[in-house]
Order: structure tokens, then sequence, then C-alpha cells
């Protein structure tokens, strides 16, 4: 038997009463080695000094030490704090089914990651927790936009004048939305409300795994869950930073479920080839993007073309770009062939304005480098992913954007085929991104590259290299 105490208004798990050797495989099992560059380095969850580790990663250690034959006590002195709230559930706002099972499966078991696709309503399924605990509650965000968005739909669907903490803000209400940046830095022992209830939305983005771990463990809330549309991770220390603070994924709903379901738009997948004028001999990575991406005319004049295209046929495009100077460049271009297009970024002084000329239709196309993740704007029904990038994180999130169902139009995907070995090899990570998260919706059409691959000796070779 291995006895293992929670105390009250405790993140941490003390193993109390065990054999000397279960120590010792707690330990092994809760190690990771961190990248620090060009060397690794073994860092470790668990303490040996006090014999303890993160909350969220008892179901990790139980599951662990059942398999090797025992028997695992916990004794959870913790009490749900928080107070009463008088919110009146919005009608308009009735949950789907895998919305109403996320929530049933979050009251159950108290604390856990929500994986639901983009377009799914992550907010909708949060707010449905908040409403049936009936607590006060902490919502954790990581930019301005979700900041406001989060407050508005606290608003109109449980009531309630949303607190923030935040864009030089720190108003707290019965349910507070709350930076994580801000809260970092003026400290979450300064938070005066008594939340029952901690929610981290877009929990996947563990690029400050650090910050992300140390504010989570610095909330003591019972009820902790994560929302995230791509719950994965490359690196295994960043997965075992996010479970730590808020327990493994306990409910997924698929994009593949929800398309066949027609909760989100079937995709169409299109492709974009176009040929070089000249091949790029930069070996540092930033010249070889200024060339073969930013500032390559061919390129850029076949997105600007397939922008037209799809803005005469009545879709709202956004253009994701990764660069400044290059969502400058094809708003020129667009503008030159008589396509009104604006561009966004959060450098953008006027960003909210643009934002709801796009979505009453007076923008056709939008180009940004904001609206990756979080950012709701149901309008967009085409993206074209003209920055690159092989993130498969970055890939999904950003076209989430074009797939909330919309009446006789399907949602169309668009990716650029760069000839440059590496950034060819970015484009075939993102396709398999793609093909897994889509499944059977990842269409004939984009099939086809991964034919062409295994027909071409020459492209086989450069997705090698």
């Amino acid at each position: 038997m291995v006895t293992m105490r929670i105390p009250d208004r405790s993140t941490r798990v003390y193993v109390e009463k065990a054999e000397p050797k279960v120590y010792f495989k707690i330990y092994d099992l809760l190690t990771y080695k961190k990248d620090y560059g060009k060397w690794e380095k073994p860092e470790s969850l668990y303490d040996p000094y006090t014999n303890s580790f993160p909350v969220g990663l008892i179901p990790r250690v139980k599951k662990f030490l059942n398999s090797k034959g025992y028997r695992v006590r916990i004794k959870d002195e913790r009490r749900v704090m928080g107070e009463e709230l008088d919110s009146l559930w919005n009608p308009n706002y009735k949950l789907r089914r895998y919305q109403e099972r996320a929530v049933k499966k979050a009251l159950r078991e108290k604390m856990g990651v929500l994986a639901l696709p983009v377009g799914s309503g992550k907010t909708i399924v949060g707010l449905g927790i908040i409403n049936r605990l009936n607590l006060s509650a902490l919502i954790v965000v990581h930019t301005k936009e979700l900041l406001y968005q989060w407050a508005d739909k606290v608003n109109e669907v449980l009531g309630i004048e949303a607190g923030i903490i935040g864009d030089n803000k720190w108003k707290e209400g019965p349910v507070t939305v709350a930076m994580i940046q801000t809260l970092l830095s003026r400290g979450a022992d300064k938070l005066q409300g008594k939340y029952g209830v901690v929610i981290f939305d877009e929990c996947h983005r563990t690029s400050a795994a650090e910050k992300f771990y140390k504010l989570g463990l610095s909330l003591p809330q019972v009820y902790r869950f994560g929302l995230s549309a791509t719950p994965w991770r490359r690196v295994r220390g960043e997965e075992i930073k996010i479970e730590a603070v808020v327990g493994p994924i306990i409910y997924e709903a698929r994009a593949e479920d929800l398309i066949k379901e027609k909760f989100l738009s079937r995709p169409r997948f299109e492709i974009i080839h176009y040929e070089s004028e000249m091949p790029s001999f930069s070996e540092r990575y930033k010249e070889l993007y200024e060339d073969v991406v930013m500032n390559n005319e061919p390129r850029n004049r076949a997105i600007v073309e397939k922008a037209a295209e799809l803005a005469r046929k009545g879709h709202r495009v956004l253009i994701d770009v990764r660069r400044l100077e290059h969502g400058k460049i094809l708003k020129e271009m667009l503008e030159k062939k008589g396509i009104r297009a604006e561009f966004l970024s959060s450098q953008s002084p006027n960003r909210w304005e643009i934002l709801e000329e796009f979505k009453e239709g007076k923008i056709p196309v939008l180009i940004s480098t904001l609206l990756k993740e979080g950012v709701d704007i149901p309008e967009i029904s085409a993206i074209i992913l003209a920055g690159g990038g092989k993130s498969d994180i970055m890939t999904i999130q950003t076209i989430g954007r074009a797939l909330r169902p919309k009446k006789g139009m399907k949602a169309v995907i668009v990716d650029v085929e760069d000839d440059d070995p590496l950034l060819f090899t970015h484009f075939i990570e993102r396709q398999k991104a793609l093909k897994q998260y889509y499944g059977k919706y990842y269409d004939s059409e984009a099939e086809k590259v991964y034919r062409e691959i295994s027909q071409s000796p020459r492209k086989a070779a450069r997705a090698r290299a």
C-alpha cells in the first residue's frame, strides 16, 4: 500500500507511506530531459526532499504504481473554495451533445484537459462547467484578444460582468478573466477573490512552459481544467508540465467526428504550386525565409491570385503570415488588383475597427500575423497559409478559424508548396499535421502530395533531407 496526502490549499501530493524503492520509481517516472539548446539536462517534477509532486500528476503516478502491483490510497484534505454565483444561463446557448459530455466528465474528474477542436465552442464548455458548479472562477488567458473575448462571453452567457486582470487593468469579479503575464508580474497572491474553479485557456501553449507551471502551482483550486484544440507537444517535458498543472486529457472530441455530425464545416484542401525564378543560396534561415517566402515575387503573385479568386467567389479570406513586411507586401499587391485588403498585427492601432469591417464584409481579405489561436471570427471561410513554418499546433490553430459552419459554403484551406529543400520539408510537416487531425476529411486533392512524393525520387530525397 502506498499512501499519498494532499493538504488543504496545496497543489502538491506528499508520498507518506511506501517502500523505499517506491520513491525512486516515482522519481524516475517524473524525470525528463530538458532541452537547453546544445545540451540536455535531466529534470524531475518529483521533489525527493519533501517526497512530493504536483497534483495534476496523480493519475499518472497512480496508474504506474498499480501496474507494478501497488495499491494506492489518496488522502485528499482539500476543501473546495469559492463563493456561489448569481448567474443566469442564456437559453440561446444550448450545449451540444459533445459539449454536454465534456462538462459532465469535467465535473466527475475535477481536473484535466478538455481537448476540443477549433470552432467547437471551448469557451461555452468552460462556462458550462462554471455554471454547473455554481462557483466563482478564474479564467487564465495569454492574449488581450482572448481577455476581452472571454469577458464578453461571461457577460453574454452567464449574465455576469466579468472581472478583468490585464491590459493595465486589475478589477476582480465573481468570474475574473486574467492574463497569465499580469498574474506572474504582479503576483497571484494579490488576488482577492476566493475562486472555486480555475480554467486555463489554450493550455497547450507552453513555449513559456515555466511560466505556465509556476502560475499553475501557485493557484490552489480543487477544480482545475485546461482547454485546448491541440493538446500535443513534441517535447515530453512540456507535455508533463501541462499535466502537472491541470492533469491529463480527460475528454477529447475529434475534428473528424464533429465534421461528420455537421458541427464543423467540411474542409477542402488546396495547394498552391509556383515556379521560382531563382533559388536561394542562403545558409541562414532568416535570409532563406526572406528570399524564398517573403520577397519571392512568383510566390506572392500566386498567393494574391488565389486570394482574389476566393474573394470573388464570396469567401472571407484570411491570409496568415509570419512577418509584418510580408503582410504589407501582400496587401499592396492585392490592392493593385482592385481587392480591398487590410493588414492586421499586434501593432495595428485600429485592429478592432478592422476586425469589425471584416466581419461585416466590407473587407474581403484580411492579412494577419495575429489570428493563429483563440480569436473567434466565424465569418472566415477560407485561409491561405502564406507564412510557411512547420508547427503542427500553429497550423491546426490557424486553419480552424475557417471551420465554423456557413450556409452553402465549404471551408477552403490553402497551403503553399515551396521548392527549397528545407521549406519543402516544412510543407510536408504541415500536411502531415492536417492529415492526422482531419482524418478522412483530409481530401483527395491534398492526398496527391503524398503520391507525388512516393513517385518522384527528387521530391522524396528533398523530403528526407
